[in-house]
């Protein structure tokens, strides 16, 4: 996992957009198993994003058998293919909380990452917007909008819906509009 990260990291360093999208934590069917916010191993099997994300681009998959496949991913990644043929780039991946957060004994499950795991994420969330000079945040869901808005950064910032539990409509027209205003943003 380290490995697809830091491959990952260097990949989006070549291609900074200044623009972050950031969830809530790693997921058991995604982040887990690849190590990178809103991506399953399948996205290392698909041609996505020219030198970003896809096959042949060195990352590797860790689980036995098929490739897993997990529903925020499979929203997530074809926006930013939309992202992508709109800007040339797209936004750097991270969770506010960088460790899965799981039920004792059982990995295989989420739960919600309690307050002082947000917290142990923090300093690595704001190492990365300084190394990356993030200028735009785009946080999916409340857990990192309210954690971040709470920190009063001077980033420009914005919420989106998280596309689990029902919410992929609204996070599809929530970027899609995301995607816009920054177009239109960065011409300015």
């Amino acid at each position: 996992m380290q490995e697809n990260l830091y491959n990952y990291l260097q990949r989006i360093r070549n291609d900074n957009s200044k623009v972050m999208l950031i969830g809530e934590a790693p997921s058991y069917h995604g982040c887990r198993l690849s190590g990178i916010a809103f991506t399953c191993e399948e996205n290392f099997t698909e041609d996505i994003i020219p030198g970003i994300m896809g096959k042949n681009l060195g990352y590797k998959i860790f689980s036995e058998g098929k490739p897993e496949r997990e529903f925020s991913a499979s929203t997530v990644w074809p926006k930013l293919k939309d992202w992508y043929n709109a800007h040339g780039s797209v936004p750097l991946l991270w969770n506010i909380c960088p460790f899965h957060p799981h039920k004792e004994g059982n990995i295989m499950n989420n739960r919600t990452p309690r307050k002082k795991e947000i917290e142990r994420g923090i300093k690595y969330f704001l190492e990365l917007v300084d190394l990356f000079d993030i200028q735009y945040i785009g946080c999916i869901g409340k857990k990192s909008f309210n954690t971040i808005e709470a920190m009063n950064l001077n980033i420009s910032l914005e919420y989106l819906r998280h596309p689990s539990c029902g919410g992929k409509t609204e996070f599809v027209v929530n970027i899609t509009e995301y995607i816009k205003k920054l177009k239109y943003l960065r011409r300015i």
